[in-house]
């Protein structure tokens, strides 16, 4: 959509960064992948990132091709993108699904910044609800449908549990990926 948003690492600030990439992105606002960013005087194809570090050694940066195969063992890593909020609100929020994101109003002071309100995103519930489906309904099917694999013996009672937890679990959570 040749959309520009600012997208900036916001944390680890006094580091420089040494790597550099583009960002997967499945909404359909990007063809999957965003491989443009606001520069100084003009767009850049790759955005400045820092090295991902091991989660159980903050400060180390790892070059272990193992830890590069599984995310699980990295430190978190922050981006912020920028003034997307307008935007997604002239979007209508629903056009992928994904409803309203978490989002925060911070107001510089003279001390460094304020957070003056968050406002916290949509549900899956909530999102299957704007589009009339009831999470009830859908989790009685669910439990139906596992009852009958347990007695059909597909699964076990112990893996029927886990899938009604997970479940319900999912209905409640945010819409957008979370660590």
């Amino acid at each position: 959509i040749n959309q520009l948003f600012p997208i900036m690492p916001i944390h680890r600030l006094d580091e420089e960064p040494t790597q550099r990439g583009i960002l997967a992105d499945l909404t359909c606002d990007s063809d999957g992948k965003i491989d443009q960013f606001i520069d100084l005087r003009d767009v850049k194809s790759l955005l400045e990132l820092h090295p991902l570090r091991k989660a159980e050694e903050p400060g180390r940066i790892s070059n272990s091709k193992s830890q590069i195969l599984n995310p699980k063992s990295k430190e978190p890593y922050y981006l912020g993108f920028f003034l997307v909020g307008a935007y997604q609100e002239i979007m209508g929020n629903l056009h992928n699904l994904f409803g309203d994101s978490n989002a925060v109003h911070i107001k510089l002071s003279p001390r460094g910044y304020e957070i003056e309100h968050v406002v916290k995103g949509d549900t899956i519930t909530e999102v299957l609800g704007y589009v009339q489906y009831d999470a009830e309904d859908l989790l009685e099917g669910m439990r139906r449908r596992t009852e009958q694999a347990l007695q059909d013996n597909r699964i076990t009672l112990a893996e029927s549990q886990r899938l009604l937890q997970n479940y319900e679990r999912s209905l409640r959570s945010y819409t957008y990926l979370s660590c």
